[in-house]
């Protein structure tokens, strides 16, 4: 009997509900940080209009837990194949392979996005945004250590320093479920993640740490190891019932996160609110691979799915072009004419930026993370062959 990625594959090689997902996230973000410009960066006097507007679009951060979640799944997928195939023990898995192949799959577009950063906002600004020791601490992707250094640059790119965390936690997850099961290793980071975001409460940092305290990986650890076993469960090695997967599950556990936002500095409830929210997208991407197996239609479609494809160039570029655009918005917003009819014109010029966001992602795509992706498989099969020829021959 064929799993459930197996007859995916037979059709296509990549995932298009995953990659809408992907692409559903990155806007998510995107629209998140248009309304941080627009509402704290570079608002109107008198205050922004519609403010329950800068508040919805606030949610957009939840593309991060998001990117967590399908993180997880596409790293741990092909290991979760090759699982399925070597039952019971397993072959060995070449760490220096995965390594190597993620170094060159990520690490030059990144770098390639923060001297992108860098140059634009410092003709902006006439200066360098951010002292040299920070733009070293986010290029050795280190940023999150220090609150003096956490921003940087490129502000979002916090995120790919804890991706880089995980990554390197990646060989115990893998421990983990080989030895033990998918679900006992859920389990055990559970657990971790529990009381290591239960300990924060308790204040065991200085006050000025207690912020990125949160954003170390172990905060973050479940929410990444959920996408790990749905991978699992992709390819058959893990049996979860029927009712797991279904598509108002996962919507009624992310409104339940979203009312936790309410009470979350109460009794402590930040402890459980990310982790609930990686549950929900964990729920969702299982719901949404079964109805690609199934065959069913997706209604945002295509559209999404596109900006999966370069949604890494997306998250790497946005948040440079809005901050880049902000003291035109402030500047606007002092004009009489704006003042005098209570034009929103910062939000108005902050959503402008996204067309020209989507298209220079989709150009860095092209001309820097395409060839970044052709080299980390070059990197990838060049190893294998190596490791193969340097193998006693039976």
């Amino acid at each position: 009997m064929l799993s459930r990625l197996e007859g995916m594959a037979a059709r296509k090689t990549r995932s298009e509900r995953v990659d809408q997902m992907r692409g559903f996230a990155a806007l998510a973000v995107v629209v998140c940080h248009l309304g941080v410009s627009a509402y704290d960066g570079a608002p109107n006097l008198g205050g922004s209009p519609w403010p329950w507007l800068g508040f919805a679009l606030g949610f957009g951060y939840l593309g991060v837990p998001l990117f967590f979640v399908i993180s997880g799944f596409c790293i741990h997928l092909p290991q979760a194949r090759m699982l399925a195939l070597a039952e019971p023990v397993g072959p060995p898995l070449s760490w220096q392979r995965f390594f190597v192949r993620r170094f060159w799959r990520l690490y030059p577009p990144y770098i390639a996005a923060l001297v992108f950063a860098l140059v634009l906002l410092t003709l902006v600004n006439g200066g360098p945004p951010v002292p040299w020791v920070a733009v070293a601490s986010q290029a050795a992707l280190v940023q999150t250590l220090h609150p003096a250094t956490f921003d940087g640059v490129n502000p979002p790119a916090w995120s790919l320093a804890v991706e880089a965390q995980l990554y390197l936690a990646y060989p115990i997850v893998f421990w983990l479920i080989a030895r033990h099961g998918a679900l006992r290793a859920l389990t055990v980071v559970l657990g971790v993640t529990l009381a290591y975001r239960l300990g924060l409460n308790f204040e065991p940092f200085p006050a000025r740490f207690g912020g990125i305290a949160w954003e170390f990986f172990l905060a973050r650890w479940f929410e990444w190891v959920l996408g790990a076993v749905v991978a699992e469960w992709a390819v058959g090695r893990v049996r979860l019932p029927e009712a797991v997967f279904q598509p108002w599950l996962g919507p009624l556990v992310l409104g339940l996160g979203v009312l936790l936002e309410w009470h979350r500095w109460h009794y402590g409830l930040y402890t459980i609110l990310e982790p609930i929210y990686g549950l929900a997208f964990a729920l969702l991407l299982g719901a949404a691979l079964r109805r690609e197996r199934d065959g069913d239609g997706w209604v945002v479609g295509r559209y999404f799915a596109g900006i999966g494809l370069y949604s890494y160039s997306l998250y790497l570029l946005h948040r440079p072009i809005q901050l880049a655009t902000e003291p035109l918005a402030r500047h606007l917003a002092t004009w009489p004419f704006v003042v005098e009819h209570g034009i929103p014109s910062s939000l108005l010029i902050m959503a402008a930026t996204t067309p020209i966001v989507l298209w220079t992602s989709r150009l860095f795509y092209r001309y820097c993370e395409a060839p970044s992706v052709a080299r980390s498989q070059h990197a990838w099969h060049g190893a294998a062959s190596r490791e193969l020829a340097a193998s006693p021959r039976r």
